[in-house]
């Protein structure tokens, strides 16, 4: 069924941007899906963005909208680069400098294709209402022109330069990374972890103490670092200037234990007294605060990890080593010489890793092409603060002006293969730089400047991925191009997304955006939280708990997902500490594996959520509750096919409707109670027959357009079926996403409130007589009786006994004003009278002596419950559910 309606839907062109419906027209409503890494297929967490996003635009389409929804793929180029890699390491035993670079680059090609045609199948399989003609990848020509575009007008501007700065260097990659891809690990005391390109284990979470003497003194200085080998680099020690335990050292030397030569001591704001011991070893080309310091103070740089990992030649003895191979050599050292006076092994400390890697990250000074962003920053403050721009959640504008308040540089610049070539040529000749959108224009600038000899060379290096990813919103409607599709289509409406990049895609969305086209990317931004499975743990590889969407869709027995894993480990995608989890993960969660659910009921789990929460908590066992509630709807639906075989022009007369049908239709909520028609339609009054008829047929042709963005699949299916036997009452129409969203001021005459109050006291009485008859088998033929003394409410409890008999499943029923009971009432009946309110009793008579005393069980748990108001029984039921 699925497959068949996103075929009807393709065929129909529900998702271009173009059809919409000629009447009603409110304007458009446009939104790009974030692009998927092409690095493999979609886990739940994009089925939750695509999921909502979906919701939205068939929502808006019904409501009379052009949607205009953008599909399309992000090249990813560090991840993409990494998995690739590791592919072909684990298949072939090989690494991309055996390929080299273009032969590389053409797998990765390949790569591309075979994972964006599964990721496009698993859209739409979700339902994904993605206009397909629209579809991009950010690296394809027409893309690429306007990431290179960006890069020169940026360069224009005077917005981007190359400078030598900190950058977060992964030595394993051989490349700078960004801070996204830097995972800050928590350490709490000594902790030995498995680092890439090391035999054994490393140890962190150790502080150790050095003594520094001072020069022509028996005194010492204690410094306290975690990184000892970096002291081949220490230019100087640092003291607070108003940290009276040190004031009488500044402007003295101390010597270096490794290096035996004096360096000064001087006194810095930036040091923290409380941290350590207060003293403060300068390496300022490898720490950002004490390359602050040692500007402030005119200290020397020196350089002691080279882009290797490996200790350079400034590290006499040690030259070459793997830096923390030369940190335990070095601490033996130390030892030995007395230098190391402490060694404290319950330090806590956070470790920066490279998520896609596992490596350390070094803080290393790179000559790297960055973007200004102070005055673009402070532009999207001032956005969200006079309110051009909405962020929803609220609670994230504070992080927002955070953050753009306490901006670095961009460095831009990555070392890879895969990618955007930065489009900058290095001049021979004197080692400057040229940018220009192509080697021909770069030549034509050189040759102005240095003549027809000069020689250029292309900047080996790739742009950042969050570059071009930062230019989504408008390169995929033609900018730099003053096309049609952005006069139409631009700014944006919405951008959906997870608010874990709400600073590395959103804010640079509209920092490039609000620079190079003066207008703001979209007009609101709407953030999810992070998928959580069901224990609130955060769905990843390393946590083994990551779920396919298929694997609900479709249903996976434990085998197969076990398979599935494994598959991943040879492929190299997970690795042998990810692959245990995981097979751990799946036999403890999942013993039978996944029960087959349907896209619907996947659809209706994801979006029952809060997903405005932080962290947004999924259980499968919702999905299957979603399905049985699909299942619901389902005979729900049969059971109106067979009741109603007529179909007039026309409405009902709505006061001549049964008060149940009138308050049905008052509710029109999204269930309709059917089980009370049941007993309307057996008793022959054709007038009741008929009223039913009509509510069936209202209720649900309103509830179908209701559910249709939520749950496409099956609401299409039912509505068609519904179509061709009752075509008056249902349109004739290729899919719900032709028809109109229902709106209130349609059925505002329906609404009845005093009917309502009514009608509730009966679903109280109804939910106070199944109580009451909780766990007593209905073949004992209880009989109950309701007294009252209220004329209304006996009118009331007359009319509506129907409903009463067939909710409470107690089939002999029989209603009495108390004062005609009380002369009738016969002195040898056996029965339990239950008080239900003032004006109101329940007498309930049963044969089997054992079943009463249940009966009075069931009164005393519903009085120690508190109970005894109408309503509150409604929470015993759901106890017993």
């Amino acid at each position: 069924m699925e497959q068949k309606w996103y075929d009807v839907w393709q065929q129909n062109k529900c998702f271009s941007s173009s059809k919409t419906r000629t009447t009603n027209k409110k304007g458009s409503f446009n939104m790009v899906l974030p692009p998927p890494n092409i690095t493999g297929v979609l886990h739940l967490g994009h089925a939750l963005t695509a999921t909502i996003q979906d919701v939205l635009a068939r929502w808006y389409k019904m409501k009379g909208y052009s949607v205009l929804w953008i599909p399309g793929l992000d090249h990813a180029g560090i991840a993409t680069q990494v998995i690739v890699e590791k592919y072909l390491h684990h298949t072939r035993n090989l690494s991309r400098h055996n390929l080299g670079r273009e032969e590389f680059a053409s797998m990765v090609w390949q790569w591309k294709v075979e994972k964006a045609e599964m990721i496009r199948n698993q859209l739409k399989m979700l339902g994904a209402n993605l206009d397909w003609d629209r579809e991009y990848f950010t690296i394809d020509e027409h893309y690429s022109a306007a990431v290179t575009e960006a890069f020169v007008q940026l360069h224009e501007r005077g917005l981007l330069y190359r400078d030598c700065n900190f950058v977060n260097w992964s030595s394993l990659l051989h490349s700078t990374i960004s801070d996204i891809e830097v995972e800050n690990m928590t350490i709490h005391g000594s902790t030995k972890l498995h680092v890439p390109g090391y035999n054994n284990k490393v140890t962190f979470g150790r502080m150790m103490k050095l003594a520094y003497p001072i020069e022509d003194s028996k005194e010492e200085l204690i410094v306290a670092t975690t990184r000892p080998e970096t002291m081949f680099g220490d230019v100087a020690l640092a003291v607070h200037p108003d940290d009276d335990r040190y004031a009488k050292y500044v402007g003295r030397r101390v010597m270096h234990p490794v290096r035996n030569i004096p360096i000064p001591v001087v006194a810095d704001f930036a040091v923290k007294k409380e941290f350590g011991t207060g003293v403060l070893k300068i390496t300022p080309a490898h720490d950002r605060t004490d390359h602050g310091i040692a500007k402030r103070h005119n200290l020397p740089l020196i350089g002691v990890i080279n882009e290797d990992g490996n200790m350079t030649d400034a590290c006499k003895g040690y030259e070459g080593l793997p830096r923390f191979d030369a940190r335990e050599k070095l601490l033996h050292e130390l030892s030995v010489r007395k230098v190391l006076r402490d060694v404290d092994d319950g330090h806590n400390m956070v470790l920066p890793r490279c998520s896609r890697s596992q490596d350390i990250i070094e803080q290393l000074l790179k000559e790297q092409w960055f973007v200004k962003c102070d005055q673009m920053a402070k532009n999207a403050i001032d956005t969200v603060e006079n309110g051009s721009l909405k962020i929803e959640p609220s609670v994230y504008k504070q992080h927002w002006q955070d953050w753009l308040g306490n901006i670095r540089d961009w460095c831009v610049s990555r070392q890879l293969w895969w990618g955007h070539q930065i489009p900058a040529y290095f001049v021979i000749q004197d080692g400057s730089w040229i940018v220009a959108r192509s080697e021909e224009e770069a030549y034509l600038i050189a040759r102005k400047k240095y003549g027809d000899d000069v020689k250029l060379r292309r900047d080996d290096d790739v742009l950042d991925t969050w570059f071009s990813s930062a230019i989504v919103p408008f390169a995929t409607l033609g900018w730099p191009k003053n096309t049609q599709d952005m006069a139409n289509h631009y700014p944006l409406s919405l951008m959906e997304t997870g608010h874990d990049i709400l600073m590395f895609w959103v804010a640079r969305m509209v920092m490039l955006s609000l620079e190079l086209t003066q207008y703001l990317p979209f007009k609101e931004v709407l953030l999810h939280g992070i998928l959580c499975d069901a224990n609130g743990k955060k769905m990843s590889k390393s946590s083994g708990n990551v779920i396919s969407p298929e694997n609900i869709i479709n249903g996976c027995s434990l085998e197969e997902l076990d398979a599935q894993a494994k598959r991943s480990y040879e492929a190299g995608i997970l690795n042998a500490d990810e692959l245990r989890r995981t097979l751990r993960v799946n036999a403890k969660s999942y013993p039978e594996g996944i029960f087959d659910c349907g896209v619907d009921a996947l659809r209706m789990a994801l979006c029952a959520r809060n997903i405005k929460n932080h962290n947004v908590s999924f259980d499968i066992a919702n999905c299957r509750t979603n399905k049985h509630f699909c299942n619901k709807i389902w005979q729900a639906s049969k059971y109106m096919l067979l009741m109603v075989n007529e179909d007039r022009e026309g409405d009902e007369d709505i006061e001549k409707l049964s008060n149940l049908d009138r308050w049905i239709l008052s509710r029109l909520s999204l269930t309709v109670e059917t089980e009370g028609t049941k007993f309307g339609f057996k008793d022959g009054n054709a007038n009741i027959a008929s009223g039913h008829s009509y509510t069936l047929k209202k209720c649900l042709e309103v509830f179908l357009r209701l559910l249709a963005p939520l749950m496409p699949y099956l609401a299409d299916d039912l509505y068609n079926r519904f179509a061709k036997k009752l075509p008056v009452s249902f349109l004739s129409v290729s899919s719900l996403l032709e028809t109109e969203y229902p709106e209130f001021v349609e059925f505002e005459h329906l609404r009845n409130v005093s009917l309502e109050e009514d009608m509730q006291k009966i679903i109280d009485l109804i939910d106070t007589i199944r109580v009451c008859m909780a766990n007593v088998s209905k073949k004992s033929s209880p009989e109950v009786r309701i007294l009252t003394t209220n004329m209304q409410d006996y009118d009331l409890y007359k009319d509506n006994v129907n409903l009463i008999k067939g909710v409470s499943r107690i089939w002999n029923v029989s209603i009495y004003l108390t004062k005609d009971y009380e002369t009738m009432k016969k002195d040898n009946c056996d029965e339990i009278l239950y008080v239900y309110t003032d004006d109101c009793s329940l007498l309930i008579t049963i044969a089997d002596a054992s079943v009463m005393e249940q009966i009075k069980r069931n009164l005393k748990k519903k009085q120690s419950l508190g109970l005894e108001k109408p309503g509150n029984s409604a929470k015993l039921m759901q106890q017993e559910v």
